[in-house]
């Protein structure tokens, strides 16, 4: 596909963790790309929601699309990062079902609406470059709104140039620290940094910290109006995130409050690669949590149904490996599994507790005895474990 060979000349962040792009970096040069592509292509205005945070924004954004599609709006979704393929990226929902592109769809409307403007789109960023060209493809696809997930931050991130209707705030934690802050305050303004002049409303998880409440009361432009809502906790992060998504969508469409309300978490459409079940017998789990918080709120929750699991654990590199560990020492760990593969982390030195359960692996192989076991695996750490996980499993399945 000339779709993904361009894309996948384009300069990576994700994949190459060279965060330093971003000490001069500005939006600048991309907004004006934005306003060519906008007059050009007539781009038209469905209603669009941006969704900032560093735990839950996945997840939330999801379940966004699935409620507004439930309720007869064609939604796209633009998210990051991918599981197995970038079209997965920007997906369109209808009636409640998650469609992802066809390839040879991506391929018409790259050849048509981007191949002959190419030298336009060159020096762009991977992110960059996916932010604009799904913000074309919902357009081309009609959709009555957009829900677009920010890739690190708020402020200079790419989807800020959507000029989002409304804004929605997930949990606040400390993560790509060396880009947005070392402490939650930091981040927060950074993430806030999203809001522009004609977004009409805020809606933030509670982050039941007194400074944090502080600054988002303080931090929205002009008349944008502020809504704090508590989170009704369910054993599931993921039920706990669809309900703070009903509230927040019967906060923007408040006169489909009713309609909303009747929709049920058990025939909604879960994200995949959260809480996924890959696997039954064995029992293999995948969900991307990745920072010290996330580990632990999905560990207690596998936890809580299981009195023994294995556990594989990869990390990036500029993530907080210690800090993930100290989250393990209370869980009932069979094995612990520290993937320091290709493109991941080397994990610290281990806490004491940790060490006689404890293998370092780089090679899939070495894997492979726990998905041709009886007991119940839990992967945590990355998207990329993703990939690698499934194809074990097929190895496995065929053998």
């Amino acid at each position: 596909m000339q779709f993904l060979d361009f894309l996948y000349s384009l300069q990576n962040i994700e994949k190459t963790r060279n965060f330093n792009v971003f000490k001069e970096y500005t939006l600048d040069g991309l907004s004006e790309l934005f306003q060519y592509v906008i007059s050009k292509h007539k781009v038209h205005k469905p209603i669009r929601i941006s969704v900032v945070g560093t735990n839950a924004k996945g997840s939330t954004a999801h379940y966004l699309a699935s409620l507004l599609s439930f309720l007869g709006y064609k939604t796209g979704l633009y998210t990051s990062p991918h599981l197995l393929s970038p079209l997965e990226r920007f997906q369109v929902f209808e009636k409640g079902k998650v469609h992802l592109p066809k390839e040879e769809e991506v391929e018409d409307f790259f050849t048509k609406t981007i191949l002959p403007d190419l030298y336009r789109f060159s020096s762009l960023s991977y992110f960059e470059f996916l932010t604009v060209f799904s913000y074309l493809f919902f357009s081309f696809q009609k959709t009555e709104f957009e829900i677009w997930e920010a890739g690190l931050g708020g402020k200079l991130d790419a989807t800020k140039l959507v000029q989002a209707d409304y804004v929605v705030l997930t949990k606040i934690g400390i993560d790509h620290s060396e880009i947005l802050g070392d402490t939650k305050e930091k981040i927060c303004r950074e993430k806030l940094g999203i809001l522009t002049d004609v977004c009409r409303k805020l809606v933030a998880m509670d982050p039941e910290d007194p400074s944090l409440r502080a600054i988002l009361q303080n931090s929205p432009k002009n008349q944008t109006q502020v809504q704090i809502l508590n989170l009704e906790s369910k054993p599931s992060y993921l039920e706990t995130n669809f309900l703070f998504a009903k509230a927040t969508l019967a906060e923007f469409l408040p006169e489909k409050k009713d309609q909303i309300e009747s929709i049920p978490w058990e025939t909604t459409e879960r994200p995949r690669g959260r809480m996924e079940v890959l696997k039954s017998s064995p029992e293999i789990v995948f969900d991307p949590a990745h920072n010290p918080e996330a580990i632990a709120t999905t560990t207690l929750e596998f936890g809580r149904s299981h009195t023994s699991f294995s556990l594989i654990l990869g990390s990036l590199p500029d993530k907080d490996r210690e800090g993930i560990l100290k989250e393990l020492l209370a869980l009932p760990l069979s094995a612990l599994y520290l993937w320091e593969g290709p493109g991941f982390g080397v994990f610290p030195e281990l806490p004491d507790p940790l060490r006689p359960i404890t293998r370092r692996v780089q090679n899939e192989e070495d894997l492979l005895p726990l998905f041709q076991g009886r007991f119940p695996v839990l992967v945590l750490g990355s998207f990329r474990l993703y990939g690698i996980v499934a194809k074990l499993i097929q190895n496995t399945t065929n053998m």
